[in-house]
């Protein structure tokens, strides 16, 4: 049991980090777009530029989601696992 209570925190302490830097990146890329932009046809490359960094959010904001539930859903379980450890009932 102990094993596997060792190998459970790394694993959520991997998913943490890795959480972590996913939303730090999407910040990044939120400080680099513009919420309004008002361009004429020379300008049309930053209309482009502003897409592109609109579609990295999106496609960020799902993968965080995505590994925010593990998160918590490898939390639950570590958890479980120390208080089963704890109460030596196993």
């Amino acid at each position: 049991m102990s094993g596997t209570f060792a190998g459970l925190l790394v694993v959520e302490i991997a998913l943490t980090a890795l959480f972590l830097a996913m939303w730090m990146w999407r910040g990044f890329l939120d400080m680099k777009e513009d919420d309004h932009l008002m361009l004429d046809d020379a300008e049309s490359h930053l209309q482009r530029e502003q897409a592109a960094i609109r579609a990295k959010v999106n496609s960020l904001s799902r993968y965080i989601r995505v590994f925010g539930a593990l998160w918590v859903l490898v939390a639950v379980v570590t958890f479980g696992a120390w208080v089963v450890k704890e109460l030596k009932l196993i």
